[in-house]
């Protein structure tokens, strides 16, 4: 079968499109400063640790994964967790930056909730269309999923144990966990399938894509 580059360089687009809407959404959660979802919750604590920025860390975090994971069985490394070494945690770090020159001061705790619904909305944004261009999933997700299939355990409950170890570790480490971890950890699931049918319309387009 003839390899189809104009089709892989559309879903190469979407993917990292997706990554980086997912990564504003970060972002806006960052900043927000009411909590960040589990995974980031790590992140941001080994951030901490680390004195680094919160993207260099998730893109250490990603780069170790890819390489336990290369060890251990490399055909579970695709083109997006490579993609989100980068496309989420500096996406987010430029946020973050942004929203600082632009929203001076401590925000009303009022604005604050508002700004971590529409970081849940966007993540859920991103998330849906870097799923829709079918290239695989990032390293952090890789951890549920290999996890799941070696054991024979239901991947709902290794992601949620996932989830929890991320918080307590990264809570432990000083990550920031509020509300806003709650609402990403309960409602991102929900989200992406509400926004789905929308962020499909578009993708779709680019994928020169027949819906189904």
């Amino acid at each position: 079968m003839k390899f189809d580059r104009k089709n892989l360089a559309r879903k190469l687009v979407v993917a990292m499109l997706g990554l980086m809407i997912c990564g504003i959404g970060v972002g806006i959660f960052l900043y927000s400063g009411l909590g960040v979802d589990p995974a980031s919750v790590f992140e941001l604590g080994v951030a901490k640790v680390f004195h680094i920025t919160y993207g260099t860390a998730s893109a250490a975090i990603n780069v170790i994964i890819l390489v336990i994971v290369f060890f251990l069985d490399k055909s579970y490394i695709n083109i997006s967790s490579l993609l989100a070494i980068f496309g989420i945690g500096y996406t987010a770090d430029f946020t973050n930056f942004i929203l600082g020159l632009f929203l001076k001061g401590e925000q009303h705790l009022a604005v604050r909730v508002i700004m971590i619904i529409i970081g849940l909305l966007v993540m859920s944004a991103g998330i849906a269309a870097y799923i829709r261009a079918d290239l695989g999933v990032g390293a952090i997700d890789l951890i549920s999923e290999i996890t799941s299939n070696k054991l024979k355990v239901s991947y709902r409950g290794v992601r949620i144990a996932a989830d929890i170890t991320f918080v307590i570790v990264g809570f432990l480490l000083g990550g920031a966990v509020g509300i806003g971890t709650l609402l990403a950890a309960f409602m991102t699931g929900p989200s992406v399938q509400f926004l789905r049918p929308y962020v499909y319309k578009v993708t779709d387009k680019i994928l020169k894509k027949e819906r189904q």
